[in-house]
């Protein structure tokens, strides 16, 4: 029981701490990111974000290791009282913990260009920050990247959609996510993605096409810990803007700087 009880002071401070790095630091990183694309300063610390994680990471997993090893024991030895009720507990609590890290650390480092012409290449890539910590890399997962609209990313942000309808048809939009010795780094880069149709909702008055926001999905599916736990993580591009001809290019440009510089936190 006082083993247990620790275990639950422990799990505490562990979230304070991930509060600090992901709602705090992550979330920083994100909105520079977004006024880099307005020509602000280059986002950076994304090496350090990454070394936090993977501490953090570290210490939850080992503690998911001590609680799992608490709850054989208790099998071992029918102890009364409510011990295994609160290892149950303890053992969902700390899922949950390790559930958010991984999801909130799937993130996009380089962003797709918020103007995205039809049928011309582009790239971006995404990474994620605990991957190499939690040997996610021992069976590299597949990400695919789909294009949504407004209101679906909307839902999608609220948890309101699990299912991605995508507004148009991207070319090579799948890519495998590889492990770089040298950085350290999980990460999949689309290099020669193509917009090749966009479906747009229906236009009410005189809004202009260069006024409707889409935004790229990324979406993955892997394990750790031998099959043990299995993540479905997404993350979502800044807004773009589809053009098909050059002149539309100043219009788009337009939306997307004053979406830069003004949109809610955590909109699309």
């Amino acid at each position: 029981m006082d083993l247990a009880e620790q275990h639950q002071k422990t799990l505490g401070l562990l979230r304070k701490q991930q509060t600090l790095i992901l709602d705090e630091e992550l979330i920083q990183w994100k909105r520079r990111q977004q006024l880099a694309g307005n020509g602000g300063p280059h986002e950076g610390g994304l090496d350090v974000l990454q070394s936090w994680c993977e501490k953090l990471a570290d210490l939850i997993w080992q503690n998911r290791q001590q609680i799992r090893r608490c709850e054989h024991l208790t099998q071992q030895l029918p102890l009364p009282g409510s011990i295994e009720e609160l290892l149950n507990k303890l053992n969902s609590d700390i899922t949950d913990i390790i559930s958010a890290l991984v999801t909130s650390t799937f993130i996009i480092e380089k962003q797709p260009p918020q103007v995205l012409k039809t049928q011309t290449k582009f790239a971006a890539t995404v990474r994620l920050l605990v991957g190499g910590k939690l040997n996610v890399h021992m069976n590299p997962p597949q990400v695919k990247a789909v294009i949504v609209g407004e209101q679906q990313a909307k839902a999608l942000l609220k948890n309101e959609s699990t299912h991605s309808e995508s507004s148009g048809e991207i070319l090579n939009n799948n890519c495998v996510m590889e492990y770089h010795q040298a950085t350290c780094t999980l990460s999949a880069h689309f290099r020669n993605m193509s917009l090749k149709r966009i479906k747009r909702s229906d236009r009410r008055g005189a809004e202009s096409v260069t006024e409707e926001k889409f935004t790229i999905l990324f979406e993955s599916q892997f394990s750790i810990g031998g099959n043990e736990l299995v993540f479905h993580v997404k993350t979502l591009s800044l807004p773009v803007v589809v053009i098909v001809h050059g002149s539309q290019d100043n219009n788009a440009t337009a939306t997307v700087l004053w979406d830069n510089a003004f949109a809610e936190p955590g909109g699309v």
